[in-house]
């Protein structure tokens, strides 16, 4: 059985995703390692206490030390497994889902998200002790001293950036950034106001946050501000306004690789999407001689395709981007301040990125059925993509299973895309296989 999705383990606290399951993880982690250290950070949901007592006592009873970080964003787990010389590192959150989920981020000990082989060494641990009873018991394990301060100067010294009298608004949505956030962009110098920057775990991502932008949009009409960021709930995943309009994603990532290319720092000229970057993205990047390369979603996807073409850019039009000279997973602080840095030394945003076109595309979630679940498998959705690409050639088209979700992701791309989308909806509430086509 293999315990991990599409980044890490995930589900509905109490349901599918239970304290023993955390217990289960802890004692794998320590038994894989010869008295391991694992470095354990977490957001602010209200299942994450009872999550790290069971995953705690878990890594004790194999045998293993923990280090806990407290409340901090997913990348500081990353950071301080490679500072503090640990060997695995496990962050709780379920990220940009509603409060009632929350999961497990696992770390290897050079910072980077297991990979699929380590996963699975890891899932078939925890199916060997899966009928091992343990009795999770209360533990007390201080927060390491000082850690908040520790990571903002850290991240303050990597991105080296000062950002006197801007005026910045935060939505930290109640989540792992709603302390260091409003800290470290203090300690940079700015002139700060945050909001959703409490310890409440059960409003986390709720109406607030990147995934619920409208919130900051109504504060920053209310204000003065030159630039607005919204984190979500472990702050791996970034919304930026400038002044009370919102920066699209794509642009936000085309900044970031306009800005290295001009300073002689993007590596082989090169930068990784994903096979849902726009193609508008590309036409802009390669004007400025940037060749995109593309990986499947998911930032460990990314990070593993730039590793392989030896890049230090990518990201996804999510809001996730990897500045791996300075982190090793998506942090939407680094991120943030990156972006402030552009801002402070290149003026507007908007017109820094305004070359920066998306081309027309349609996106979709299609429910699978037991109607249509045959068509959903690699083969198949090959097989639609390839039929819908020959009836719109001019149609770029990614269909994939959601790895979160009980769906498929449709995305298309061109002039016809509207229309092109319509067929594929057609397809499947139709269950049409490419062989029934007439």
């Amino acid at each position: 059985m293999n315990f991990f999705g599409t980044d890490g383990i995930r589900g509905t606290y109490g349901s599918t995703l239970k304290d023993s399951t955390a217990f289960l993880l802890g004692k794998s982690l320590a038994l894989l390692g010869d008295c391991p250290i694992v470095v354990i950070a977490r957001d602010t949901r209200l299942s994450g206490d009872n999550l790290f007592t069971a995953l705690a006592q878990g890594v004790y009873s194999g045998g293993g030390n923990v280090i806990n970080l407290g409340i901090l964003p997913t990348n500081s787990v990353g950071h301080f497994v490679r500072k503090m010389g640990g060997d695995y590192g496990v962050m709780i959150t379920a990220s940009h889902n509603p409060p009632c989920d929350n999961g497990l981020k696992v770390f290897d000990r050079y910072g980077v998200k297991l990979c699929e082989s380590k996963q699975l060494v890891v899932s078939r641990m925890m199916d060997s002790l899966v009928n091992e009873r343990a009795e999770v018991n209360k533990i007390y394990e201080p927060v390491f001293y000082d850690i908040e301060n520790i990571y903002c100067d850290d991240m303050l010294k990597n991105v080296d950036v000062k950002l006197p009298f801007i005026k910045i608004a935060l939505d930290c949505c109640y989540g792992a950034s709603y302390r260091v956030a409003p800290l470290i962009f203090s300690k940079a110098g700015a002139n700060v106001t945050a909001f959703c920057n409490q310890n409440i775990g059960a409003k986390v991502n709720v109406d607030c946050g990147a995934t619920h932008t409208e919130y900051l949009l109504n504060k920053l009409k209310q204000g003065d501000y030159q630039l607005g960021f919204a984190f979500d709930g472990d702050a791996d995943r970034l919304a930026v306004f400038e002044g009370a309009e919102l920066v699209p994603n794509n642009r936000i990532f085309y900044a970031f690789a306009k800005y290295l290319h001009e300073k002689g720092k993007l590596l082989s000229n090169t930068v990784c999407g994903t096979v849902l970057t726009n193609g508008g993205v590309e036409h802009a990047l390669n004007k400025l001689g940037i060749k995109l390369v593309r990986s499947s979603v998911g930032d460990t996807n990314v990070f593993n395709k730039m590793v392989e073409e030896s890049l230090n850019f990518g990201g996804e039009e999510s809001g996730h981007y990897l500045l791996c000279d300075y982190a090793t997973s998506s942090d939407a602080l680094v991120n943030a301040l990156f972006v402030s840095k552009i801002y402070a030394e290149k003026g507007s945003l908007l017109k820094y990125t305004a070359e920066c076109c998306d081309k027309p595309c349609a996106t979709a979630n299609i429910p699978i059925t037991r109607a249509n679940q045959r068509l959903t498998t690699n083969q198949s959705l090959t097989a639609t993509v390839s039929r819908i690409t020959a009836l719109y050639p001019n149609c770029r088209v990614v269909l994939r299973k959601s790895g979160t979700e009980n769906t498929v992701r449709a995305y298309l791309e061109g002039e016809q895309a509207n229309e092109a989308m319509s067929a594929v909806v057609a397809t499947f509430a139709q269950n049409l296989l490419p062989t029934d086509e007439d």
